[in-house]
């Protein structure tokens, strides 16, 4: 059985219906937003761009009482598989130097950090 919604909307509405019409006004505020952010993370990349450079010629990083702004430089980031190293440790703890074979790289990108 339907309820209506009369008093809640102004005029006799279905259960479905008014679930519908509250259910596309947020995702047309969701989608507004996304729009608005991606919008925002471009000209946050063009700006960032243009630190990027900036930090180059100037040749050194920059601060302020708030934060800096800095240049990172490429790498590989190394992480271990902890479960893996502890069971190592635990059944063979005389062959440490078979760490190296559960040493994970992934690479880090360079750019620009800023905080």
């Amino acid at each position: 059985m339907e309820r209506d919604f009369t008093r809640e909307v102004g005029s006799a509405v279905s259960m479905e219906d008014y679930l519908d019409q509250q259910i596309a006004e947020r995702v047309d505020v969701v989608r507004g937003m996304q729009e608005r952010i991606a919008a925002l993370e471009e000209r946050i990349h063009g700006v960032k761009e243009q630190l990027v450079e900036l930090l180059e010629q100037k040749g050194s990083n920059w601060t302020d009482d708030e934060g800096y702004a800095r240049l990172v430089s490429e790498g590989i980031r190394r992480s271990y598989d902890n479960k893996a190293l502890d069971e190592l440790i635990i059944n063979d703890p005389l062959r440490y130097g078979w760490l190296k074979d559960y040493r994970k790289e992934s690479p880090v990108r360079g750019g620009i950090q800023i905080k």
